[in-house]
């Protein structure tokens, strides 16, 4: 059942539509070789015919499991569904968000992976969700507003909705894409800001009630993906516009940077850096959204695999997200494009980390 807030504002344009757009528009098919240095072979092949890409060691296909979403009307973004924020919940099931659904129509739903069963939780007219995650200290689910520079909070069937925060930080309205949790629910969040010629994009840090915010980093491009290392004394943040991996370590207390790094780059063409995730061995995954693949390095920065999204036999090039199941190898990934927008499914490196707020296997 879908819960409802109510009637709001029109949506709002933003830089990451125009990216979303053009990337519908060129309807990547992901071709060419893949260049892997992989240290194992994996448990999957590409089929040389499929997208162009030569069968190697190290380079996995996604499977689809279930379309989850329609086709959204067109927008300032395009005319293409993109999902984000794939996270399991206390239930073991896992919760997702439509990134283009339109007023009215489901904007954060709970996927089934037994029963493959789809259900609305929740809509609004105005809000515009790019990530979810459940937060260790109360076992909420908590969302990004993009277009409205707000995180709010939901209870698991999707009521209860509260905005735990809004507002400047620093004099300066965020653009939240993406949180990551610490063991204690304090968040931290990309501020998808800035571009090649004006890098103003941040690293911001709210505690657990949602206040005491904090800039950690500035000066980025666009940051976007986030992830903790599995020891949580550090984090990776991708930046959109660069194909870059930045690496960071926090204070013991969590509340700044003590040094900072590009750990991995890689050209991405006409895409960019999207989410990313980190699994209980320290290997990160990188999206990159418009290619139709997620890029797998170590913690020390070894390409090691690349997964792809067939992308036969209609393209759908707007890979956003993906989860690893805690405690399983089982990782999902958020699909979308011009077809409406799917759920796949490929076998991760590692098992994936327990998720804070999440169920373990």
């Amino acid at each position: 059942m879908i819960k409802n807030s109510g009637s709001g504002e029109d949506m709002t344009k933003s830089r990451r539509g125009l990216a979303l757009a053009a990337a519908a528009v060129v309807a990547l098919v992901v071709g060419g070789p893949v260049a892997t240095t992989a240290a194992r072979a994996t448990d999957s092949r590409v089929a040389a015919s499929d997208a162009g890409q030569d069968a190697s060691p190290g380079v996995i296909r996604a499977t689809p499991v279930a379309k989850v979403a329609p086709l959204d009307p067109p927008s300032a973004f395009g005319h293409a569904t993109v999902l984000e924020g794939p996270a399991f919940g206390p239930d073991g099931q896992l919760y997702f968000v439509d990134f283009t659904a339109p007023a009215g129509k489901p904007k954060i739903l709970r996927f089934d992976p037994r029963t493959k069963a789809v259900t609305p939780l929740y809509t609004d007219a105005t809000s515009r969700f790019s990530s979810l995650q459940f937060s260790p200290a109360d076992g909420k689910m908590y969302v990004t507003d993009y277009d409205n520079g707000k995180i709010d909070r939901l209870n698991p069937d999707g009521s209860g909705f509260t905005t735990v925060f809004s507002g400047p930080v620093d004099g300066r309205a965020m653009v939240p894409d993406d949180i990551a949790f610490n063991k204690a629910g304090d968040m931290y969040l990309t501020d998808y800001q800035g571009s090649l010629k004006n890098p103003d994009g941040r690293v911001v840090r709210l505690d657990a009630q949602g206040t005491e915010p904090i800039v950690l980093q500035d000066g980025l491009s666009s940051p976007n993906g986030i992830s903790f290392t599995p020891d949580f004394s550090g984090l990776w943040v991708g930046e959109y516009n660069l194909g870059r991996e930045n690496f960071f370590t926090l204070a013991p207390d969590g509340k700044s940077f003590t040094t900072g790094s590009v750990g991995m780059s890689a050209n991405v063409g006409r895409g960019g850096f999207d989410s990313n995730s980190v699994d209980s061995a320290g290997n990160v995954y990188q999206v990159v959204l418009g290619s139709g693949k997620i890029l797998v390095w170590n913690q020390t920065g070894d390409l090691i695999a690349t997964i792809l999204i067939p992308q036969q036999p209609k393209p759908e090039p707007l890979v956003s997200n993906l989860v690893i199941k805690p405690g399983t190898t089982e990782a999902y990934v958020t699909v979308g494009g011009d077809n409406g927008g799917y759920l796949y499914t490929f076998r991760a490196l590692a098992p994936g980390l327990p998720q804070p707020g999440g169920k373990g296997a």
